[in-house]
């Protein structure tokens, strides 16, 4: 069984028209769901702020993980790493199912959640 493995997202939030911040995510500067499917176990997402998000005072806080299928929201843990400037998604993968996983950041004293990317842990093949 492999382990430890790590996926390194970029993301970029910026407010709509309403004053609600949008994330976007990306991958080896691919835009991509944030989410995804872990068949690994202990793997690790690294989620870090661009600097224009940064230059906007955008910061994490936390994060949040809801099942929507099966029992795996137990499986994972946040930790802020670089001051909110980054935050790591740790998932042991001990469980099968599909997470809905918040974000939440503040900007000058003001909360904002992200929408739900959804991870999926899978057993190993």
């Amino acid at each position: 069984m492999s382990e430890n493995k790590t996926y390194n997202f970029t993301v970029s939030i910026k407010l709509d028209s309403n004053n609600e911040a949008v994330f976007t995510y990306y991958k080896n500067a691919q835009k991509v769901s944030g989410g995804g499917t872990v068949n690994e176990r202990n793997s690790l997402g690294v989620y870090t702020l661009d600097d224009a998000t940064i230059e906007q005072g955008f910061v994490f806080t936390e994060a949040s993980f809801t099942n929507v299928e099966g029992d795996c929201a137990q499986d994972f843990s946040f930790s802020l790493i670089e001051n909110g400037q980054s935050i790591h998604i740790a998932d042991t993968d001990k469980n099968t199912g599909v997470v809905c996983m918040i974000f939440i950041v503040e900007c000058n004293g003001k909360s904002y959640k992200s929408r739900d990317p959804q991870v999926k842990n899978e057993e190993e093949v």
